[in-house]
């Protein structure tokens, strides 16, 4: 009686994956793809769309320091102004004395890529939604 028991609590030998270790499986790929897709994919928009973004926060410090009396705008050179806001500055006299004006962590190459959308304009750094054609008629 013993071993009849036990043949019958036996499953049988089955080879292969069940529909849901199949489902499962496409469902894990499906999501590591979903994620490593866009990763590797280098088109130029998600820098471009960067750079616009430090290019805003650098015009906006700017602009926001030169209301509490600090003037990073260095001539008409963008890039050692956009240099300037990176190391920052604090003003020594009025409401906001004592607040630090930084843009931190940016490196040498988002500033370049910032810059293509600055330009320096009466005395304020600026903004501009398209690249700026820096001198010598070359796109920076």
């Amino acid at each position: 009686m013993k071993t009849i028991l036990q043949s019958s609590v036996r499953r049988p030998n089955r080879s292969g994956f069940s529909l849901f270790e199949v489902l499962m499986l496409i469902a894990v790929l499906g999501v590591i793809l979903g994620i490593t897709v866009p990763m590797l994919s280098h088109n130029g928009s998600v820098y471009a769309a960067r750079d616009r973004r430090n290019a805003q926060e650098l015009s906006s410090t700017s602009i926001m320091a030169q209301a509490a009396g600090l003037n990073f705008v260095q001539g008409e050179d963008v890039f050692d102004t956009v240099r300037a806001i990176v190391r920052g500055g604090m003003p020594v006299r009025g409401a906001l004395k004592g607040k630090v004006f930084v843009v931190p962590g940016l490196s040498e190459e988002d500033i370049q890529g910032a810059a293509k959308y600055l330009r320096i304009q009466n005395g304020e750094l600026l903004y501009t939604n398209s690249e700026t054609v820096q001198s010598g008629g070359q796109r920076m």
